[in-house]
C-alpha cells in the first residue's frame, strides 16, 4: 500500500498514505471526516523507546483502573479476532460491540459509540 516506514531515524516511524487510510482506517467513515484526517496526517512514532523506559504495568497501578473495550466489527487494521485476543490477554470489566464500525468508530458510528461510552461511564463512575 501507500504507507511510508522509516527505521533509519530514531525513533522508527510510520506515515499512512491516503489509499491505506481510505481502505483500512476510514472505509465506513463519512467522506468529510476522511478528508479532514488526510489533511492532518503526520508521521507517527512506534513509541518503542518510550515503552522500554517505562516500568512494566503492575496490578497496583494499571490494574487499579477498570477498563472497557469497544470491538469494532469492521476494523480492517485490527481484525475482530485479534481484538478479542487483546481482550483475553488483558481482561476488561466490560466489552461492547459495534458491528458496523471501522477503525475510526468515532466517525463511522459516532452515535452508537457515544451511547456505549455514556453507558459505561454511568455504570462505573
Amino acid at each position: 500500500m501507500d504507507c511510508a516506514m522509516d527505521d533509519d531515524d530514531a525513533p522508527p516511524s510510520v506515515m499512512f498514505g491516503p489509499e491505506f487510510m481510505r481502505r483500512k482506517l476510514y472505509q465506513l467513515s463519512p467522506e468529510e471526516d476522511f478528508t479532514l484526517a488526510r489533511s492532518l496526517v503526520r508521521a507517527s512514532s512506534f513509541y518503542v523507546d518510550d515503552m522500554r523506559r517505562r516500568p512494566p504495568f503492575s496490578e497496583e497501578r494499571y490494574g487499579a483502573v477498570r477498563k472497557g473495550y469497544v470491538v469494532c466489527g469492521q476494523d480492517e487494521v485490527i481484525p475482530e479476532g485479534y481484538q478479542r485476543r487483546l481482550i483475553a490477554g488483558c481482561p476488561v470489566a466490560e466489552v461492547r460491540e459495534i458491528a458496523a464500525a471501522d477503525h475510526m468508530a468515532m466517525f463511522s458510528a459516532p452515535v452508537e459509540l457515544a451511547g456505549h461510552l455514556a453507558d459505561v461511564a454511568n455504570t462505573y463512575a
